[in-house]
């Protein structure tokens, strides 16, 4: 093992955050290894200045690897770096600071260092991910929009990704309902992407939002940047909720680091034949809470709602029932406009409208058309 007596001469300096931040931009040195030399060297200053022999011995790397992180460190100055960061108006938290979000360490590869632009992270009541299909459908348009606005008056974060599709409806929703949202990129803050949504990202900061990024400001967007940040979307959420997703979906990566957290997961359901459901529709047979309304969420959290308090009564509804009173309001709805929403079979929904009748939960409003029971709406 290497010599340790040279860290007590190095000691651990007081811009800690600087030098994790330069420590970063090494290539090939990644979180893990971070760790490691954290581990040993004890601080991020000892890092920075340990020989090459001292790296070369806790890394177990080839001299051709840590040549090049010495040769990086060459060019670095910690402090000018971490200014030239926060003279832009962002902030940035190292894996070894207090401020750093502790449910990121749970990560087995935890961001050495994480970088925000807006307002620092606070804990809100409850953190909820919403992710889904790039290439979304008017349904996952209109039921996202539904979902969060049922969170309105609830202290909830909304975080997804800022990518096209289900993740930039969901920082509109929250946006548009009052809801602070966190967008985690795959970029830098200097490279905004998608392009179009920069306007959406501006916004995001000046309702109060933030920015998260472990990328320095200038690093482009990269294919595999996409999956790194998913980890981050999961590990910051206590739920994470896909709207539309197709098998291979993206999404579904944030689905598996959820899982390996211990995060819940959640699916709405969707329409069988639509290809953006088929990854939302495995979750659910694969044992996902369905999330047919925002009521739902709701359930999950174990919070009382303004219309329980009010003691408007909630159906006790299962499977196909439940989804199909979720799509329908007290207007009238063709079988055809209910099949298409739901995403059942027009057997499944015959069946469950029989149900609900029986109930007293809908009623008839025309020839194949249905709506919920005045009194119970």
């Amino acid at each position: 093992m290497p010599n340790r007596t040279n860290v007590g001469r190095w000691g651990c300096g007081v811009s800690e955050t600087a030098y994790w931040l330069a420590i970063s931009r090494w290539p090939g040195i990644g979180s893990r290894r971070a760790l490691r030399l954290q581990q040993v060297l004890g601080c991020g200053k000892a890092v920075w200045e340990a020989d090459e022999e001292t790296l070369g011995e806790i890394l177990g790397l080839r001299s051709a690897s840590i040549a090049k992180m010495i040769a990086e460190r060459q060019n670095q100055d910690p402090a000018a770096m971490l200014e030239r960061v926060t003279r832009a108006g962002a902030w940035v938290a190292a894996f070894t600071d207090e401020h750093y979000p502790a449910e990121l360490r749970q990560l087995f590869d935890p961001p050495i260092v994480i970088l925000g632009w807006g307002q620092p992270l606070i804990e809100h009541n409850r953190h909820l991910a919403v992710v889904g299909a790039r290439r979304m459908t008017s349904y996952g348009r209109r039921i996202t929009h539904e979902l969060l606005a049922g969170l309105a008056d609830q202290d909830v974060v909304i975080i997804s990704g800022l990518a096209l599709g289900i993740d930039g409806e969901a920082h509109r929703a929250a946006l548009q309902n009052g809801l602070t949202t966190w967008a985690v990129l795959g970029s830098g803050f200097g490279h905004i992407y998608p392009r179009q949504h920069r306007q959406l990202a501006l916004d995001i900061i000046e309702q109060g939002g933030t920015l998260l990024s472990e990328y320095w400001p200038d690093v482009k967007p990269e294919p595999h940047h996409f999956p790194a940040r998913n980890r981050i979307i999961a590990a910051l959420a206590q739920a994470v909720l896909v709207v539309e997703a197709d098998e291979n979906s993206g999404s579904l990566i944030t689905v598996d680091h959820a899982l390996d957290l211990g995060r819940d997961v959640w699916a709405v359901p969707g329409n069988a034949t639509s290809r953006f459901s088929r990854g939302t529709n495995k979750l659910l047979r694969q044992g996902a809470s369905l999330i047919a309304s925002s009521q739902d969420i709701l359930t999950e959290w174990g919070w009382v709602t303004t219309a329980s308090q009010n003691e408007v009564v909630e159906p006790p509804l299962r499977g196909c029932a439940k989804v199909v009173y979720a799509v329908l309001t007290d207007q009238s709805r063709s079988v055809e406009d209910i099949v298409l929403d739901s995403g059942l079979t027009t057997a499944e929904v015959l069946a469950a409208l029989v149900e609900l009748e029986l109930g007293g939960w809908v009623e008839a409003a025309g020839a194949q058309s249905y709506r919920r029971t005045p009194a119970k709406t």
